[in-house]
């Protein structure tokens, strides 16, 4: 995904939640997820799957629906499972904390790679987010996320 393309879905984003009449607080929170979701997408994206990438946002009256996925790695996906598990199980205290821990460790790089877009995409929606890792090869799983970000929240 290219920025151009990032800066134009969130822009689609932001008038239809003006449209909607959201608040300030709901398109903060919608668009930290967005933001963290698209951008994580087109960060850690590794040819050949770069081009595989979904991102669909539904409006459903109570908030949004947001589905992501791409192709990945079998053994990204499961890692990524298994991270978005544990931080279902997190509290709101505990996810704050995890990821004051995160922001302080030397050991991210450029793209990232801490985990700090998926926990804050956990602070910002109603939990839990939804996972699934379906096999697409011998390599390959195609990974999808599916967050809620909910006006009554």
């Amino acid at each position: 995904m290219e920025p151009a393309t990032l800066h134009v879905l969130l822009a689609k984003a932001e008038e239809a939640s003006l449209a909607a009449g959201d608040g300030v607080g709901l398109r903060k929170r919608l668009f930290n997820v967005l933001v963290e979701g698209l951008e994580n997408m087109q960060r850690h994206a590794i040819e050949p799957h770069r081009e595989s990438g979904i991102a669909v946002l539904v409006d459903r009256g109570d908030g949004y629906r947001l589905l992501l996925g791409n192709a990945l790695p079998v053994a990204s996906a499961a890692l990524l499972v298994h991270r978005v598990g544990v931080l279902n199980e997190m509290e709101e205290v505990d996810l704050k904390e995890h990821f004051l821990k995160l922001l302080a460790n030397d050991g991210r790089t450029d793209r990232g790679g801490a985990g700090l877009g998926l926990i804050t995409m956990a602070r910002k929606s109603t939990k839990p987010m939804l996972v699934h890792s379906v096999p697409k090869d011998e390599h390959t799983a195609y990974f999808a996320l599916e967050i809620a970000v909910l006006r009554s929240a």
